[in-house]
């Protein structure tokens, strides 16, 4: 019978990676859930059973044009009925159904059991949530954050650039690797029905990007066109693509202000205690820095800035180093301490690490508070400083 399935050749093969139920991942009534359960079924020939699934999942999601599809070749493989329904899918509408089935399927399988996204070492309360996109996979997961622990909630099948992974410039057909804020979300009424259910944007060129000469703008997470339930896993400018109904309540879930998103082209994974010695590592090297800075020992706080270091007003190292000397060498007694600590790594930069906080700085009776972010990068065996911006 698979062999008269235009999608047929997925079911032997996504059927073998499946290692965990969904139950225990709380996908029971998800689409893919279905899809498992309805390739599971033709694989042990019970298609009337199947037939049966995939009603209900078109029930469900009437304009699911995969699960349309598979009850399509069903029925051809059975009664050979479809060449008087209708007209043949093309090939290309084929393939791009394949790959969201293969997408959507070998999903289940993320995150491994008692695993966290190997970039965040230490996340802060003043973070609600965190998004997760494995662009390779099709893939984004929404974790909520609670008194400085991730706990998984769920996770969506999405679609992403045309080209891929990896954006460089304006009009590349990619989706950006990187780690970014959201916007204020944008209402469906304010968007042409392409976009679906709304949009969140992503801060993208972030400062990383800008560093690295990155152009483009208007990258946002959004819905599909208006009667349309997905988009196959490669078919946007850029921007990442969710169903309306998994927008909708990834929208009503998240405080937009209080999310991070984190996108690369592979999700890495890490048990908990995996993360325990890089950062202290890194802790210790902030708490070194920061006592430095208080000491206004200027030798010793210089140390920690990169060659290529640029300053939260575009300074180079050595302008930054003359005046924090100027400053210094007043020996006025100050105050400085750190909290809210928020810190992460990279995507797809193996020696890049990123650490924002609250930074409270005291001097003569006066406080100044502000949200610093500190981008540093591993040289010479040693953390440095490369970045350094004032964001609020």
């Amino acid at each position: 019978m698979a062999n008269h399935f235009r999608i047929g050749t997925l079911i032997p093969k996504t059927l073998a990676v499946i290692t965990i139920g969904y139950g225990s991942l709380g996908m029971a009534a998800t689409p893919e859930a279905l899809l498992e359960q309805a390739m599971s079924e033709v694989r042990t020939q019970k298609n009337k059973q199947a037939l049966q699934t995939l009603n209900q999942l078109i029930v469900q999601y009437p304009d699911f044009q995969l699960a349309q599809l598979m009850r399509a070749d069903l029925l051809y493989a059975q009664g050979n009925l479809l060449e008087k329904m209708g007209q043949p899918v093309d090939s290309t509408t084929s393939n791009n159904l394949q790959a969201e089935a293969k997408a959507r399927i070998k999903a289940v399988k993320q995150p491994p059991e008692g695993t966290l996204p190997d970039y965040v070492m230490q996340v802060p309360n003043w973070l609600s949530h965190l998004i997760t996109v494995d662009l390779h996979e099709s893939r984004a997961y929404l974790f909520d954050i609670q008194k400085g622990q991730l706990i998984f909630v769920t996770s969506y099948y999405l679609t992403q650039g045309k080209l891929g992974a990896g954006k460089e410039k304006e009009g590349d057909k990619r989706s950006p690797i990187g780690v970014y804020r959201l916007s204020a979300p944008i209402p469906p009424l304010k968007l042409t029905p392409f976009y679906g259910a709304g949009a969140l944007p992503l801060d993208y060129p972030n400062t990383w990007d800008k560093r690295n000469n990155r152009s483009g703008h208007g990258i946002w997470l959004h819905g599909t066109p208006i009667g349309q339930y997905s988009r196959p896993p490669k078919a946007s400018d850029g921007c990442m693509v969710f169903s309306n109904e998994d927008l909708q309540q990834l929208m009503a879930r998240v405080d937009w202000q209080r999310t991070l998103v984190i996108t690369d082209s592979q999700l890495k994974w890490q048990q908990p205690e995996e993360v325990i010695a890089p950062r202290a590592h890194l802790m210790q090297t902030l708490e070194n820095w920061r006592y430095a800075w208080e000491q206004q020992n200027i030798t010793e706080y210089m140390r920690y800035y990169a060659s290529d270091f640029v300053g939260n007003a575009g300074e180079n190292k050595q302008a930054y180093q003359t005046r924090k000397a100027q400053i210094f060498s007043y020996n006025r007694a100050h105050k400085v301490s750190i909290s809210d600590l928020l810190l992460y790594k990279y995507p797809n930069e193996k020696s890049l690490a990123i650490s924002v906080f609250t930074q409270r700085y005291q001097r003569e009776g006066k406080e100044t508070v502000e949200r610093k972010r500190l981008w540093w990068q591993w040289q010479n065996d040693q953390w440095k400083i490369i970045n350094e911006e004032i964001i609020f």
